[in-house]
């Protein structure tokens, strides 16, 4: 098979509904996912400078000797000779820890590992080592720390579709008589901005305008992450106002429950985060449950069992929850 029109199918295997056949080996990568939202670095099968960092170690008929030399001596590899089928085990959610994640929203601090199979002819089982990593789209920082830059773009302009309620914008925008999608009335006016920049920038395939609707973008995000945390920071003042009397009237024994619940989580979960944390405890919360259930009123009564990390922002389990003494037998 062509080279070209192998990493292609190899791409499409990744979204592919049905498994596919290519040279003799099957990819069943159907998983509960969405894979408009999450993509991987490097398809399954393709190799480049990112396959270093991103990509299983599997060596398939078309593997390139010199991918199986870097892998025999770094960490080893699979062989998914023809006759095999590679399958997915299961997606999970993993923290991200790179240089920009702080500046990201929480949604856009985590990735997907998918886990991946390699069933042999000979009926062998055997778990792929590193999982494939998905990351969001939408995770500007993170894709320009991958120097995914073209994802990263499309990342921007998918953001401001979303915000207008459109589809193809950059086609809408490219015509002669460009066709402006309506903005919302609470549209942000930087958002508004960015719109015509990237204009400009398509209709007058002027570089310097794509910088300056980059510029804009970033600006309205980190304006609208100003605006989200002042908004949190209020009803959090509000909660905590409100607890002060909820928590006067039940006193602190009412809400062990609560502490009980986060402490099951994160035991052995070092990366939860305090707002995800409860989150859970507040899904988790039986319907008869007679006080607050509100994530940030659940945030003030587990904070003390989280501690901030070391220039950063946000707040991880104290090390004594992580791994309590009873949890090791002490």
């Amino acid at each position: 098979m062509d080279d070209f029109m192998r990493r292609l199918e190899l791409l499409q295997a990744f979204r592919a509904k049905t498994p596919v056949v290519i040279d003799g080996v099957t990819f069943d990568l159907r998983a509960d996912v969405d894979k408009d939202h999450w993509r991987p670095v490097v398809a399954v099968g393709t190799y480049s400078r990112q396959a270093y960092r991103f990509g299983p170690r599997i060596v398939f008929p078309w593997t390139p000797p010199e991918w199986i030399e870097h892998w025999r001596e770094n960490g080893g590899y699979l062989e998914a000779p023809a006759g095999s089928t590679i399958k997915t085990a299961l997606v999970r959610s993993y923290p991200l820890e790179g240089s920009f994640e702080a500046l990201e929203v929480e949604e856009n601090r985590e990735c997907r590992l998918m886990h991946l199979w390699v069933f042999t002819p000979d009926g062998e089982m055997k778990a792929v080592e590193p999982p494939l990593a998905l990351f969001a789209k939408t995770a500007t920082a993170t894709q320009i720390d991958l120097e995914e830059f073209d994802v990263a773009y499309q990342g921007l302009v998918s953001r401001l579709e979303r915000l207008l309620g459109c589809e193809d914008l950059e086609d809408r925008l490219d015509k002669p008589e460009p066709d402006f999608p309506k903005p919302a009335a609470d549209m942000p006016l930087t958002y508004r901005r960015a719109v015509l920049t990237l204009h400009q920038a398509i209709h007058e395939y002027d570089e310097t305008a794509y910088v300056a609707f980059g510029y804009l973008m970033g600006r309205a995000e980190a304006e609208q992450q100003l605006l989200d945390s002042a908004l949190r920071d209020h009803r959090a003042a509000k909660g905590r106002k409100k607890g002060t009397g909820t928590r006067s009237a039940n006193s602190q024994l009412a809400t062990e429950p609560i502490r009980d619940l986060a402490k099951s989580l994160i035991r052995g979960n070092g990366d939860l985060s305090l707002g995800r944390c409860a989150r859970m405890v507040a899904d988790s919360l039986p319907d008869d449950w007679p006080l607050g259930r509100e994530p940030d009123w659940i945030k003030d009564h587990i904070r003390e069992l989280f501690q901030q990390r070391e220039g950063r922002v946000e707040y991880r389990p104290r090390p004594e929850w992580v791994h309590p003494p009873e949890a090791d037998g002490g």
